[in-house]
């Protein structure tokens, strides 16, 4: 009989499982959702990104979507669809049917907020993506290649605008280009810092 029990405890245990999930997904309109939808999701503590607001997505016709922005909620542990559906009617999100509302895979989900990805649609800025709470959004999204082009893009700006000095590239960062941080700040400080100091020793030779 515990045998029995404990196999018929297991099968439970993972057909609830297989219906809970650590992020769900949603659309929401901007003629629907209430003023103060980001704020609503904010007050809820739960981590989220949200998308920019996708105004130049096309249909297989040619004709453009209805501009919506894409939710992505991330929950500290498996949580059901119907959990998630609570979430979402607050701000009177579309909710997809629970298979395609599941998230499985939390990168890739991340990546397509701007179309990382998919290079027949309209490609957004990562900038513009809201994260809510502790998500890192650059750091997760990028890849090595996305870290090449993004290094080549501040060497480039480094070379034109003399930016010969840490504390320069620090203050562009800030003011014209807030989506090189994570690599400015944290990932390739050395780097960058080593190649102003060349551009300070080239520009007194």
């Amino acid at each position: 009989m515990a045998t029995n029990s404990k196999t018929t405890q297991k099968k439970a245990d993972a057909k609830r499982a297989g219906k809970r999930a650590r992020a769900w997904t949603a659309m929401v309109y901007p003629d629907s959702a209430p003023e103060n939808w980001q704020e609503i999701l904010r007050e809820q503590l739960i981590e989220c990104l949200i998308s920019p607001l996708h105004d130049k997505d096309v249909l297989p016709t040619g004709e453009p979507k209805k501009a919506h922005w894409h939710v992505v909620l991330s929950f500290k542990n498996p949580t059901t669809f119907a959990k998630a559906c609570e979430v979402f009617t607050e701000i009177k999100a579309v909710v997809p049917p629970e298979k395609e509302s599941r998230v499985k895979d939390f990168r890739q989900m991340a990546r397509y907020l701007c179309h990382m990805d998919q290079p027949d649609k309209h490609r957004y800025e990562m900038q513009d993506v809201v994260s809510i709470g502790s998500i890192d959004y650059a750091s997760l999204c990028m890849s090595a290649a996305d870290e090449d082009d993004m290094l080549d893009q501040i060497f480039e700006t480094m070379d034109n605008y003399a930016l010969d000095s840490y504390p320069k590239v620090v203050r562009w960062t800030r003011e014209h280009n807030p989506e090189w941080k994570p690599i400015v700040y944290r990932k390739y400080t050395k780097q960058i810092s080593e190649y102003a100091k060349g551009l300070h020793y080239e520009s007194k030779q």
